[in-house]
């Protein structure tokens, strides 16, 4: 099992003296509840059994390689990176309260937004 700790963040368009100075505090050994919320937090890349992972707060769901490769390389959140995609997935992940316990319990498929859609349309037609 190979995993990579990353540092997720927003992507820095606006350098003004107040983002710099944040950004040099960010990656400074402060408490992490100075440092985390919604856009900036920690997560973990993993690489286990020729299969990819993406964990974030105990939530674990699948990605492409090409997803674990591009994350590692650039855990920036901005338009059409893989780390938008993935912060997606976890999020919705945490919505419908899967993916927690991985490897005890299964992670989340890569398909999690057509799985919930066929989820409500199912429950839809039961009512």
């Amino acid at each position: 099992m190979n995993i990579i700790q990353l540092k997720i963040g927003l992507l820095q368009v606006n350098d003004s003296k107040w983002k710099k100075l944040l950004d040099v505090l960010r990656y400074r050994y402060i408490p992490i509840s100075f440092i985390k919320d919604e856009n900036y937090y920690f997560a973990e890349a993993i690489e286990y059994q020729g299969q990819y992972f993406y964990r974030v707060d105990g939530v674990t769901v699948k990605a492409e390689q090409y997803e674990y490769e591009r994350v590692i390389a650039n855990p920036r959140l901005y338009y059409f990176s893989s780390a938008l995609k993935l912060h997606y997935r976890i999020r919705k992940a945490k919505e419908l309260g899967i993916g927690y316990h991985w490897p005890t319990n299964a992670a989340v498929p890569i398909d999690i937004f057509s799985l919930t859609n066929n989820l409500e349309a199912q429950t839809r037609g039961n009512t």
